[in-house]
């Protein structure tokens, strides 16, 4: 497993409060579609398919809180 990045981090935490990626887009000034890459590299990282497990495999590894 590679460790996420910084960034990947706080999306993650910012998807476990239940954020999408258009409102991660806006609070972290930067595109949706950014959002998306960086979660789909998260998933990826983790051997994951959908955001609901990587919050979880994240939460499960101490990689968010």
């Amino acid at each position: 497993m590679t460790a996420v990045t910084p960034r990947e981090r706080e999306i993650i935490g910012w998807m476990a409060a239940g954020k999408t990626a258009a409102e991660i887009g806006a609070i972290l000034a930067i595109a949706p579609i950014t959002v998306n890459t960086h979660i789909a590299n998260a998933k990826a990282k983790l051997g994951v398919f959908t955001e609901t497990a990587l919050v979880a495999a994240a939460l499960r590894n101490g990689i968010i809180r």
